[in-house]
């Protein structure tokens, strides 16, 4: 909350309706990440993957939880949103995973404006993540913005229309799975690779 005196007033400026972005540094990841590497890339040699949000990139089925050797990772996750859950409101609200996948940009490669329905909260780790491989973009999420827009003097929290958040291996980001967001494209020369998910009410 900020306060602001005047000689005429003392104001204060309250901050409602805030969206939460919380961000997780593991550590010790660099073992995680080359376990993680290894099944992707054996998943990506055995199948096609699907078209979601993905444009040019190798997007896996969502059954990353059902496999063993992610076993280690889901209890990292599941640990950080019940944190998260906890630090929100929802401590005492059942939450199970939804889905978990995998993403390989490599050059050029993006992911579409999107937004995960139906669930409580979402996020991404890095796995591997090149100079230049593409930043997470989150979008405001009030619509009614955009009815008018006019010019701004500088771009703050109040007047910014979009959040560019870089990537960096090791980092788990979880957010509302409202929260509208998508990847810029890889520009490097090597892939980009993460794992997203969803978790729902049980």
């Amino acid at each position: 909350m900020d306060v602001m005196t005047h000689d005429r007033w003392v104001a204060t400026c309250h901050t409602l309706f805030p969206t939460a972005l919380f961000s997780f540094q593991l550590h010790n990841h660099e073992e995680l990440d080359q376990l993680l590497l290894t099944v992707i890339h054996q998943l990506k040699q055995s199948d096609v993957g699907r078209v979601a949000s993905n444009v040019l990139g190798w997007h896996s089925q969502g059954n990353l939880f059902d496999l063993e050797e992610i076993k280690p990772f889901q209890e990292v996750v599941t640990a950080a949103i019940a944190e998260c859950a906890n630090a929100m409101g929802y401590g005492n609200v059942p939450i199970r995973p939804a889905n978990c996948w995998a993403n390989v940009n490599p050059k050029y490669a993006s992911n579409k404006i999107h937004d995960h329905a139906n669930c409580l909260f979402s996020g991404v780790y890095y796995v591997k993540t090149p100079k230049d491989s593409g930043n997470l973009m989150f979008y405001d999420p009030r619509e009614a913005r955009t009815f008018y827009k006019p010019a701004v003097q500088a771009f703050t929290a109040y007047t910014a229309d979009a959040v560019a958040h870089p990537p960096e291996a090791g980092i788990l980001l979880i957010f509302p799975s409202w929260l509208k967001h998508g990847v810029d494209p890889n520009l490097s020369e090597e892939e980009r690779v993460s794992i997203s998910f969803n978790y729902v009410f049980s």
